[in-house]
């Protein structure tokens, strides 16, 4: 019996496949770094040790950015929390749980998922837990505010709506979750009193905030292929909501824009990525199954430019950062590109450890955005901010 994923797959295929065979690593080698000029630089203003380490597991905990505080949290079930301008460290609650999803909250309560089919309120004040209920199962993706509810999805693909001041189920929603998922929940989408979801199915729902009850479920991408491994549609990497407008995309699937209001496609074009998208003004940014780096017009979906240079380091969703996108990888690089033609500008080796199947330091989740601050968790733990400078004022 092998793990066929060993590598590649163990990002987010979330069972075992059997095979017959070696069990040498047929996995992509990632491509090396080219040189290039640089003309910006990644300056440095602080770093941290956190308790957000995620060991040798395939966790993708989001930190969450309040105002002028970051909170992240590990699988050791500590919670940190971290003056943004200063890097100064405030304090730490210790869960004694092991998490498995990221901090979701506001100013009031924070909240957490753990291992064992857990959702945990923190009073913020307090630095206490204010309720702790049982779900279903695990969840894997931050809790979600709004209005009066918590809503959360868990890995046997349900959607639940909680009681935000005593954690009671209000209702839940499931799909039917075939055999074979990616390892990963995407974020829900909450706008005005519906809910957005993409689905394990490769289909898209609209939920009712106050009932779950279902508003639209459309097709974003179907099956193909005879294997379960070709058959994979999940829709689990980051979807945004411009307006009415939603572009989310899939796992050997499509991208799409779709009209919310009547559940409709505007486009769609063949695509495929687990991490999702970013969307400005006029372009949207996704890094694919690849790592390859798009650039695509907003209105119709064609390509704008496409960067091939980091193919196989397993990069993150892009995030943007006034003129320049910003992705991290495995091994612990960040990039800096131009989101206007892809060109590179600027990158740094965060460094780290590296053992024979995994960089310490290495990049699972897109860095976090604070102005003209990036803000990057590595998986041992440490945390970096970091500004894009002009390199002749840098040195």
């Amino acid at each position: 019996m092998i793990r066929i994923y060993k590598y590649v797959l163990a990002f987010f295929i979330s069972v075992l496949v059997v095979g017959c065979g070696g069990s040498d690593d047929n996995s992509e080698p990632p491509a090396l770094l080219t040189e290039f000029e640089e003309t910006k630089k990644l300056n440095e203003q602080w770093s941290l040790r956190t308790h957000s380490a995620i060991d040798q597991q395939f966790l993708f905990i989001e930190p969450l950015l309040l105002k002028d505080k970051i909170i992240t949290a590990g699988r050791d079930g500590v919670v940190s929390v971290i003056d943004v301008n200063e890097g100064q460290h405030i304090k730490d609650i210790n869960l004694d749980v092991t998490l498995s999803g990221g901090v979701g909250g506001d100013d009031d309560l924070w909240f957490v998922t753990t291992r064992d089919g857990e959702l945990i309120a923190i009073d913020v004040v307090t630095s206490s837990i204010k309720w702790r209920v049982e779900v279903p199962s695990e969840a894997l993706s931050r809790p979600v505010v709004a209005k009066n509810s918590i809503l959360i999805r868990t890995v046997d693909g349900q959607i639940l709506s909680l009681d935000r001041a005593t954690g009671k189920t209000r209702w839940s929603y499931q799909q039917t979750k075939p055999a074979l998922t990616l390892r990963g929940s995407g974020l829900l989408i909450v706008d005005h009193d519906r809910i957005y979801a993409g689905m394990a199915s490769g289909r898209l729902v609209a939920l009712s905030l106050n009932n779950g009850e279902v508003i639209w479920d459309v097709t974003l991408s179907s099956p193909q292929g005879h294997s379960e491994i070709q058959r994979l549609v999940d829709v689990d990497g980051r979807a945004e909501l411009s307006g009415s407008i939603l572009y989310i995309a899939g796992y050997q699937g499509r991208l799409a824009a779709i009209d919310v209001q009547q559940g409709q496609f505007l486009w769609a074009r063949n695509f495929s990525t687990y991490s999702g998208v970013t969307v400005t003004n006029k372009a949207i940014y996704s890094s694919d199954e690849r790592s390859h780096v798009w650039s695509l017009d907003r209105q119709t979906g064609a390509t704008l430019w496409k960067q091939e240079k980091l193919q196989a380091r397993k990069v993150t969703r892009p995030v943007v950062v006034g003129d320049y996108l910003v992705v991290g990888d495995v091994d612990g690089y960040l990039h800096v590109m131009s989101k206007f033609d892809g060109r590179f500008v600027a990158r740094t080796s965060i460094g780290g450890y590296e053992d024979e199947f995994i960089n310490e330091n290495g990049v699972l989740v897109a860095p976090v955005v604070a102005g003209e601050s990036i803000i990057v968790t590595t998986r041992d733990g440490m945390l970096y901010c970091y500004t894009i400078d002009d390199l002749v004022q840098a040195e």
